[in-house]
């Protein structure tokens, strides 16, 4: 794993441990072997974050051992935390969050040009997701002072379906990742997903479409 104050980042990426990401960040890395990528997960805890964040980093923690020990090593990983539940409800959206970090951290590796977004074509469906996507972008380039002319964001999934995106990623790495919002109290004392939540929804719709294709999640 590459040094962060030693090494000058092409790119950071953002992983939250989520079929997507996980997807986005493995193509990336294995793709460009020779660029050097900042990866950084966040502990978001909300009011509404219960057990899952505690479980996205189980799985963050599974996949960086996964890629490890494969020797894909050309990226460092930081953790950073950021707690605010003592408010009733979320203050703001996940990404908002992310791309307000990321701006911080750009502003101390100011040599980074790029940051790779892990949405899908499923996401690109969702009412307002657009309008979303330049809230977020607007407030990565007003925190970090960069603009459009100096700095981009990628989006290598944007033309892929959910069963698609699990496609890119090996079996025994698909099985580690987290993607539901709202994990419950399953068979025996174990968390499960809730197949409810709208990824966990996209995530069974892939299943059913494409039986037999994925170790179940």
């Amino acid at each position: 794993m590459l040094s962060y104050n030693k090494t000058k980042f092409n790119t950071i990426i953002p992983f939250s441990g989520g079929i997507d990401s996980t997807a986005a960040l493995y193509s990336t890395l294995i793709k460009n072997p020779d660029k050097k990528y900042l990866v950084f997960h966040i502990d978001i805890i909300n009011a509404t974050s219960g057990n899952r964040y505690i479980l996205e980093k189980k799985a963050v923690q599974n996949i960086l051992t996964y890629l490890l020990e494969n020797s894909i090593s050309n990226f460092c990983f930081k953790s950073l935390s950021i707690d605010y539940s003592n408010f009733d409800i979320p203050l703001v959206w996940d990404s908002e969050v992310v791309n307000f970090m990321a701006a911080m951290i750009v502003q101390d590796k100011p040599e980074i040009e790029e940051f790779i977004e892990g949405a899908i074509w499923d996401d690109y469906q969702e009412e307002g997701f657009k309008e979303r996507l330049m809230k977020i972008a607007s407030i990565f380039y007003t925190c970090s002072g960069r603009t459009e002319n100096d700095f981009k964001f990628s989006f290598p999934l944007k033309n892929l379906k959910k069963h698609e995106v699990m496609r890119l990623i090996p079996h025994e790495l698909l099985k580690v990742t987290w993607s539901c919002r709202y994990p419950e109290i399953g068979l025996p004392y174990t968390l499960v997903r809730c197949h409810k939540c709208p990824p966990c929804k996209i995530i069974d719709n892939a299943f059913k479409q494409h039986p037999n294709e994925f170790p179940m999640l």
